[in-house]
C-alpha cells in the first residue's frame, strides 16, 4: 500500500460535461432498443460476442445523437463545432463509418475509429484534429453498443477474462461489491459488467501476489488505483463493500479523472486501452 498526498480538489472539473454526455448516450440507448430491438436469445460467447456479430445501426439515429452531442459540446467549447459536419454527412457515409469500425482488424475501438476516419477521409471535411473527430464519432456510436449489450441474455458466471464479453474492450475501472467484496469490472464502451479476481491483472493475467500494487489518496478510503507491476497498466477501483449497492461505473470514471492524472504522472498506463501502448497484448 502506497499513500499519496491528498489533492486540492477531489472533483473533476469536466464531470458535469461528461455526466451530460452520458445522459444523452443513455437516452438514445433506450431509443435504439425501442426502434432496433434484437430477438431474444441466449448469447454464445467464445472470445467476445461482437467479434462475430454486428450491432444494429441507424444513420438517422446516429445523426440525431451526433447533433445532440455537438450542441452540448459547443455550449461548453464554442471552438469545437461538429454540427455542420454531422448535419450534412450522407447516410451512406455514416453506414460506411459504422461498418469500417466493426470490420477493422484493430480490436481497440478508439484506434479502430481513428482508422475509419482516416480511410473515409472524414478529416478532410472538418478543420478539427482527426483524433478529436474520431472521439466525437465514437461517442455517438456508444448508444448502439450499449443497446446491443443490454439486450444480451448473458451468463457470465464462468467468464474469467480481462476484456468485455460483449465488445472485447478492456475495463477502465471497477468496484468491490457489497456483501462479498468481489471485484466487478466494467466496460467503458458498452457498460457490460463482470466479476474478475481481485488479485489478477486483466491485461497480462499476472497473478503474482506482490505484483498487484495499490495507490491511495490520503483522506479517500473508497477510491484507489490498482497497478500491475508486471505490465504497468492500472485500474481505478471503488470500494463499495460498505455500501447498500454498487456504483455507476461510467459516472465514477468521470468523477475520478484525478486518479488517472496521478497514475499517468507516475508512468502507469490505463488498462482500458492496452493496444494503444502495446500492439502485442491479446
Amino acid at each position: 500500500m502506497r499513500a499519496e498526498p491528498k489533492g486540492k480538489s477531489m472533483d473533476s472539473p469536466i464531470m458535469p460535461l461528461l455526466a451530460q454526455i452520458l445522459e444523452v448516450q443513455r437516452l438514445f440507448r433506450d431509443k435504439v432498443i425501442e426502434e432496433l430491438p434484437l430477438p431474444a436469445r441466449k448469447a454464445r460467447i467464445n472470445n467476445y460476442i461482437l467479434e462475430c456479430e454486428r450491432i444494429l445501426f441507424s444513420p438517422r439515429l446516429f445523426r440525431e445523437i451526433g447533433v445532440r452531442l455537438a450542441t452540448l459540446l459547443a455550449s461548453h467549447n464554442p471552438g469545437t463545432d461538429f454540427l455542420p459536419l454531422i448535419s450534412n454527412l450522407e447516410d451512406s457515409i455514416l453506414e460506411a463509418l459504422a461498418v469500417t469500425v466493426q470490420d477493422c482488424l484493430e480490436p481497440d475501438l478508439v484506434l479502430a475509429m481513428e482508422i475509419a476516419v482516416n480511410e473515409l477521409r472524414l478529416q478532410k471535411l472538418c478543420p478539427l484534429d482527426p483524433q478529436v473527430l474520431a472521439g466525437f464519432f465514437l461517442a455517438a456510436l456508444v448508444p448502439f453498443y450499449t443497446a446491443f449489450a443490454q439486450q444480451q441474455m448473458l451468463d457470465l458466471a464462468d467468464w474469467q477474462r480481462g476484456w468485455c464479453p460483449v465488445c472485447g474492450q478492456y475495463p477502465v475501472n471497477g468496484y468491490n461489491r457489497p456483501v462479498d467484496g468481489r471485484r466487478i469490472l466494467g466496460c467503458w464502451m458498452c457498460e457490460t459488467e463482470w466479476t474478475y479476481s481481485r488479485m489478477v491483472c486483466p491485461v497480462c493475467s499476472s497473478s503474482r501476489q506482490d505484483g498487484q500494487l495499490l495507490l491511495t489518496l490520503v483522506g479517500d478510503c473508497q477510491r484507489r488505483i490498482q497497478v500491475c507491476d508486471d505490465c504497468g497498466y492500472y485500474l481505478k477501483i471503488t470500494d463499495c463493500t460498505q455500501a447498500s449497492a454498487g456504483c455507476d461505473l461510467q459516472l465514477e470514471n468521470a468523477a475520478t479523472v484525478f486518479l488517472d492524472i496521478l497514475a499517468q504522472r507516475k508512468g502507469y498506463r490505463p488498462a482500458s486501452h492496452p493496444h494503444i501502448y502495446d500492439e502485442t497484448v491479446k
